[in-house]
Order: C-alpha cells, then structure tokens, then sequence
C-alpha cells in the first residue's frame, strides 16, 4: 500500500495508491505558521499503517521539505518534481524548476486520461490555467488571484475600508462596503476566468477538453457557458501515474 501526499500552499490532500487504484482521499488545511508543530499534527491524520512507502509533490520550498523528509525518515519516501522533457510531455517554461510541481503533476495526468487538445484549470490558493495539445506539447499557462487573495488584498491596501469575511453570496447592486468588495471580486474573477477560458480555447482547439480541479473549482467557474470534466484529484492522479511508473521500472 502506497501513501500519496500533495503539500499545496494551504492544505495537504493525500491518498492511497493500491492495485492501480485511488482510496481514501483526504485534507488537511495548515497555515504558515509553526510549521514543524503543523507537520506534526498532520502526521497524526495520515494513514500509516500497512504502508509500504510514501510518494510526495510539494510546492512548500526546500525548507519545508526537509522537514517532510525528516518527519518521514521512518519510511521509504520520494519527492517528484516537474521535467522539462519527460512521460509524453514537453514543457513550454526554459526552466523546469520554475514550473509549479504541482501544475507539473495536474498536466501530466490531464494528457494521459484526456484525448485531445486540454485546458486545465486549477482553483486553488491561486488560480492557474495550463493549455497541451495532444501531442503533449504545453503551451504555457496563467497564473490568477484567489477570490480569498483579492478580498484579502482589499483588506490590506484601503485604510478606510472594513475588514470583510469571504460572502459567497453575490450581488450586483450592494447596500454595504463589506458586500460590494466580496461581490465585486469574485464577480470579476467569475467573469474574466469565463473569458480567458473563451480566448484560450480559439487559440487552442474550440473543441478542447477543459478540465477542472482544486477546491473552489465549482464557485469559479459558475459563469463557465459549456460544460467541463470535473478532476478534483488531478494532481494525486499525476502522481500516482509516476508511481506506478517507478514501480514497473522497478
């Protein structure tokens, strides 16, 4: 039995990975502070009995990843990062170390459980969207704000405005401050995801696939006209293709 983590920027989700099969598919969120006290508790959450080895993808940085390593120590345990030239896909970034791991791990298995031209869109801490075509060719992507991060930067940047808590109602015409600075930031997030959707797809494929994934996939893309795959473990799926690669190379 094979134990997946994906280390996000505000949460770690993990799996197991047994007979070519995802189970037990999990999160916990963490904050920056107090990292080894955070790790520690998060340990507690993971599954590990009967594991055999542990597979990891983090965004969090060499320092928070020795930490992983270290709290890990008792297990066999590996680290994936992106490549710029392997399992099918050809990065558009020069360098691949740039590149996101996790986007790195979301594109890998948009282009082997997807035929076709894809768009992935990843609504998480941050917003991105990646473009392959099926050949595996990426394209390149964008990165966008959270509606937590502008509502957050709303807070920050205007001395006179009220400090607001995240509304997921929205409103076009509001009667509060609080209300107009949380409607008018994932109206325009809802809105111009849903256009550069619109734009990518003529200059990739207007038949392209659009795949889905990240927690506040279904609230960012509610003004999406089309439908879209819904892939809430993609990036547990990219791993455990490396896995499973690793261990026929084995």
């Amino acid at each position: 039995m094979k134990l997946l983590l994906d280390f996000g920027n505000s949460r770690c989700k993990w799996a197991l990975f047994h007979q070519d099969q995802l189970s037990h598919n999990n999160a916990a969120a963490y904050s920056g502070d107090n990292a080894e006290m955070q790790l520690a508790a998060l340990m507690l959450k993971l599954p590990l009995s009967e594991i055999t080895s542990i597979h990891v993808v983090s965004v969090l940085g060499e320092k928070f990843n020795a930490l992983i390593a270290k709290a890990l120590a008792a297990y066999d345990h590996y680290f994936y990062q992106s490549e710029a030239s392997a399992h099918g896909i050809q990065l558009a970034y020069a360098e691949a170390g740039a590149y996101g791991n996790d986007r790195y791990l979301a594109l890998l298995a948009a282009h082997h459980n997807y035929k076709g031209n894809k768009l992935i869109v990843d609504c998480g801490t941050a917003i991105t969207i990646d473009g392959i075509t099926a050949a595996g060719e990426h394209v390149g992507g964008l990165i966008m704000p959270s509606y937590a991060s502008m509502v957050l930067a709303l807070n920050k940047d205007t001395q006179s405005l009220p400090a607001v808590e995240i509304d997921e109602e929205v409103q076009l015409f509001c009667a509060t401050t609080s209300s107009a600075m949380t409607s008018g930031s994932l109206l325009c997030l809802q809105q111009g995801l849903s256009a550069v959707i619109q734009q990518m797809k003529l200059h990739l494929d207007d038949d392209c696939v659009l795949i889905a994934t990240g927690g506040n996939r279904v609230q960012m893309l509610s003004a999406l006209s089309g439908s879209y795959s819904d892939a809430p473990n993609l990036v547990l799926e990219g791993l455990a293709y490396l896995v499973e690669e690793r261990s026929e190379l084995a």
